[in-house]
This record gives C-alpha cells, structure tokens and sequence, in this order.
C-alpha cells in the first residue's frame, strides 16, 4: 500500500538525518514475541528530529504508531500499512536534577532505570523495577503493582501533541487506575518525565526490591512469553466481599488452560495469555474474545482490556 511513497519518504528522512530501519521484523520488540514485519521504523533521537518527523509525516498523510518496550502490546501479524515510530538518543536517558528529583526518557526501560534509582537510596519506585517496558507507556496506562502506581511519583509529563511542546503538572493531566488522558487521546508523544522520591534506608529499600521481585516471579507463568495481565480488573465486590479479580472469573468460567494453535491461557494464572512458540495475534485474539464471551454469559461482566492493540488484528 505504502511502497509507491515510501521512496521519496525515506529521502526525506535521510536528508534530516533522521534514523530509520526497513523491512524490520517487530516480535523481537514485544514481550509477547509475537508481531510482523514493519516496512519502516522510525527512531527519532531528540524533540527537534520528531518535530521534522512529524512535518515529513504531514507532506506523505501516512499513518504512524508509537511503539515503546512492546510489554503491553498484541502487534499485528501484518503491521503493512502504518509508519512505526520508536523513540531512541537522548530518550533513553535518565539524570538526578536535585536531591530526589530525577528526568527519566520515555524510552528507558522501567525495571533497570527504577530499581538503579532505588539502590541511589531514594524508595518508594521499588515496585516499579518490576514493570516490564518503557516509561513512556508505564506513563501511559499508568502502570503499578503491590499498590503502587507511577503516577504517584510524577511531578511532571513531558510530550509532543500536535507539532507543539507540552510540559504538564501531575494536576493538569487527567488519570485513574490503569488509564491516562493519553490512553484516551492517542495523538501524544510521551518525551519525558520529571519524578521525586524521598531518601531512606539502604538495607530496607534493598529488602523491598527482593520482596517485590520474588512476589512477581512466584504470581506470573515462569519464562512465558506474555504481555502481562490482559484483563483490567473490573470495579466492585465479588461474593465474599472482596475486591473482584479478573483471573477468577476466568477461571470460574472454565478457561485455564485453554488453547488456540500457540497460544494458550496459562494454566498458572489465566488473566495471562501466553505465546508458546509460533503464536499469531490472531490466536491471541481469539483467546480474548473467548474470555470476554464466556465471562459475560457466566458471570454477566464486562473484562475491559488492559493490553493494547497495535495495528488491525
């Protein structure tokens, strides 16, 4: 669709010096290792390269999507028809501005930048160094765990919206659990972030990253290939009064375990498809409708998805 333009597209790039790579195969960049081939992925290494990114985007009315760590992504198995954006340079760098107050890029990788960030004596991002991905789509969805979540820790967002700079406070920015504005409105370009963290006790942070590390390991399947939890858990009390799980309507439905070709709901905890080896979008998209069906008939719930999309499937 895209190979009548993509000769002078890619000139263009060039002529700005804009890194760019062809014809790239995209399951190595998602977590669920599942994903076609992109006729072009862009990787813009400073705001100035975006901002000329997006004018060339403008001339061409190709369509683009950003992809980040790919650990909450299902990628298309034919990702043809839209320009791949992926942030790289000075995005994937992280400072202490002062005294607990640090700059994270959008394309660092969560689990490595919290838990050195942690081990500097700074707490409370501990839980964080077990999010898989990039901050840029930590950011995003909100990410958290074990009762955290990171917008706790934002004082500031940086991001890119319609060919203009933005640099928003915490409080001008509109979130909840697993969602942000820019869930909703999906035309911003995370940059950056600006976070804070008090100092504490060394041994007691260390303990925490342990702690934290070996309840993730024991509570998710053992080196599967996954996106992590599909499902968002839904609002309200379950029969017992305690807050509703979506794993457990999976399985009070009968699916643990259920296969498509290579994917399967895993047998471990089955709010988690895993891919095999082999497994297409397709199959895993198959597995979440199945859920999303026998659920509702069972139990008369809505699971809303918390993996994203990434291209048609």
């Amino acid at each position: 669709m895209l190979d009548k333009i993509f000769g002078e597209y890619k000139i263009q790039l060039s002529e700005k010096k804009i890194p760019f790579r062809e014809n790239l195969l995209l399951a190595p960049l998602s977590s669920f290792k599942i994903g076609g081939v992109s006729p072009l992925v862009v990787e813009p290494e400073s705001n100035e390269q975006i901002f000329e990114f997006l004018e060339i985007q403008k001339k061409f009315s190709i369509p683009y999507k950003i992809l980040g760590g790919g650990s909450n992504l299902l990628i298309s198995d034919e990702p043809n028809d839209f320009v791949v954006l992926r942030l790289s340079g000075m995005f994937k760098e992280f400072s202490e501005n002062s005294e607990g107050i640090f700059y994270v890029g959008a394309a660092t990788n969560t689990t490595p930048t919290f838990k050195k960030i942690s081990l500097l004596g700074y707490t409370g991002l501990e839980f964080l160094s077990t999010i898989p991905g990039w901050v840029g789509g930590a950011v995003i969805q909100n990410a958290g765990c074990y009762g955290g979540e990171i917008f706790n820790q934002i004082l500031e967002v940086d991001f890119i919206r319609d060919g203009k700079f933005y640099s928003k406070k915490k409080e001008e920015i509109e979130f909840g659990y697993r969602f942000t504005e820019f869930l909703r409105d999906k035309n911003s370009i995370i940059t950056g972030i600006k976070i804070f963290a008090k100092k504490g006790n060394l041994e007691e942070i260390e303990n925490s990253l342990n702690d934290k590390r070996e309840k993730r390991n024991s509570s998710q399947p053992e080196n599967k290939k996954s996106a992590g939890s599909v499902f968002k858990n839904p609002k309200g009390l379950d029969d017992n009064g305690l807050p509703m799980k979506s794993w457990k309507l999976i399985d009070k439905s009968g699916l643990r375990g259920l296969m498509k070709n290579k994917a399967q709901i895993s047998p471990a905890h089955c709010n988690f498809i895993v891919n095999l080896g082999g497994a297409k979008a397709s199959d895993v998209n198959y597995l979440v409708s199945t859920i999303q069906d026998k659920v509702f008939q069972k139990s008369k719930i809505i699971l809303e998805k918390e993996i994203e999309y990434f291209g048609q499937i």
